[in-house]
């Protein structure tokens, strides 16, 4: 008996650790049965199994693999690919208070699930969506759910939580510098053209300011007008936690879905200041974009910001003509998906003022030497592999970054990696390795292995347009975020201090 009770009183300890890092997601399952294992991989002793449609919540992940409650309580991990989010109305967000003097909070919506919590009479909670009459609440500290009966309509006043955003302001010079710091003795970043948003850090005759790529500098005041309208982030992952302060040893307050647009109010290094539902918090910049949004400033007449001016790339779209690559289930080469890639990412960066050269835009082999010469012939800052990967087992998923021998490389590499792995992707690492592009290349180079298309889902990605578009704007941010951060070497001239 005394067993039962430890086990049960540390199993609750792990559900409240878990969900203070995981808010749970309804989810059913797809499949006729489903093996529930004691961790996340098929080494792990399979507990039961699960039938198709069976309830249940995520809690936590690891890789691939979904730690789950069933509505009858119990846990274990299950691999992710074979799960579907459950039904979860939308509902407009609310505050609720509690009606009873002790209220459970439950880790899914049912009475078999865990209890994370207990609220109490009166306390105001905040309804972020429902499934059927359970309510799906959270508070500064935890997130959970509740049975609908057991609430009424908050009445209470709520308490001031105005913060100061970020305001906003655009370029009224023809060409502006941006520069790395408060005075013209400082190197210029790049050159700002009117009209361009700019979001304010700090005021002053030479003001901080971030674009919207998140690049921050300084520009003399006398060249910006401030502007109505709002500064936001935009969640790039499948869910990135807020935290209370600035690192990872802060506790979680909220997560937020893919798409979530959030108020920004600052910065602080490499974590961004939110303002939520959730209130005041910290969200690791590398996993958000930036949107700034002026009725002053219409976005079809914003100028496209060319800060990679001056910069040359070199993109090689792998494999070609009588070498495919590899080839996943569906008929999709990897030759054909390289190029797509290659052939959008080209766009962006002469959007962006880069002059690019490719190894390739049909469905040609160029030979090894002949890629290397592209980089070299045209003087390139970078070189940019493009590529994906496969492996003999089909479960094995992710995506992989190599860099080469040429100071940089590595830099280069954990720009672009980082935010593949932003969107979702199993995390596989950044590593060096003996290919002949890499070794001879004498500019900062890497080859990219955006994901597996020997693996099901992976595979299904690559064949979607909107995936394909998220990975080459995030091997375009990695870049920009590279180049920028070595400096502009071309004289800025013509153009404001």
């Amino acid at each position: 008996m005394h067993k039962r009770i430890a086990f049960w009183l540390a199993f609750m300890a792990l559900t409240i650790l878990v969900s203070s890092a995981w808010a749970a997601t309804p989810s059913i399952v797809n499949v006729n049965l489903l093996n529930l294992r004691s961790g996340p991989g098929q080494s792990f002793r399979v507990l039961g199994t699960l039938g198709r449609n069976t309830a249940l919540v995520v809690v936590g992940a690891s890789g691939e693999w979904r730690q789950v409650v069933t509505s009858d309580g119990k846990s274990g991990w299950v691999f992710g690919q074979h799960l579907v989010e459950g039904p979860r109305l939308g509902t407009v967000a609310r505050a609720v208070a509690v009606d009873v003097a002790r209220l459970n909070v439950r880790q899914g919506p049912g009475m078999g699930y865990p209890i994370v919590t207990v609220a109490e009479r009166g306390q105001s909670l905040r309804v972020t969506g429902n499934v059927g009459e359970w309510l799906e609440v959270q508070t500064a500290d935890w997130q959970g759910y509740v049975y609908g009966d057991f609430v009424t309509e908050d009445r209470t006043p709520p308490k001031s939580t105005a913060t100061t955003g970020v305001s906003l302001a655009r370029v009224t010079a023809s060409a502006l510098n941006l520069r790395a710091g408060e005075g013209t003795e400082f190197p210029v970043i790049t050159l700002l053209t009117q009209g361009t948003l700019v979001a304010v850090l700090a005021s002053g005759p030479w003001s901080q300011v971030m674009l919207e790529n998140g690049t921050v500098g300084f520009v003399s005041e006398s060249y910006i007008a401030m502007v109505s309208g709002q500064a936001s982030v935009r969640v790039d992952a499948s869910a990135v936690n807020q935290r209370r302060g600035p690192g990872t040893s802060f506790p979680v307050i909220a997560t937020h879905r893919a798409g979530q647009v959030i108020a920004f109010t600052g910065r602080d290094g490499d974590w961004v200041r939110v303002s939520s539902a959730a209130g005041e918090g910290y969200m690791l910049g590398s996993f958000l974009s930036f949107v700034f949004l002026s009725p002053e400033v219409p976005a079809q007449a914003r100028p496209v910001q060319r800060d990679l001016l001056g910069f040359r790339v070199a993109i090689d779209a792998g494999h070609g003509g009588s070498d495919p690559g590899a080839i996943a289930a569906n008929g999709l080469r990897e030759s054909d998906v390289n190029l797509r890639m290659a052939l959008k990412l080209r766009t962006l960066l002469q959007d962006a003022g880069a002059e690019v050269y490719m190894t390739r835009t049909a469905d040609v082999r160029p030979t090894l030497e002949a890629r290397i010469a592209v980089a070299h012939d045209n003087q390139a800052d970078v070189f940019v592999s493009i590529h994906n990967n496969a492996f003999p087992l089909t479960e094995v998923s992710g995506t992989k970054t190599f860099f080469g021998v040429t100071p940089g490389s590595l830099r280069l590499g954990q720009a672009v990696h980082r935010r593949l792995v932003a969107l979702g992707l199993r995390d596989r690492g950044v590593h060096s390795a003996n290919f002949r592009v890499l070794q001879t290349t004498v500019v900062p180079t890497i080859l990219t292995e955006t994901a597996f298309l020997t693996n099901p889902g992976d595979a299904a990605l690559l064949a979607d347009e909107n995936f394909i578009n998220r990975a080459v704007e995030a091997h375009f941010a990695g870049i920009r975020e590279f180049l920028l951060g070595r400096g502009q070497i071309s004289l800025r001239t013509g153009a404001n201090p």
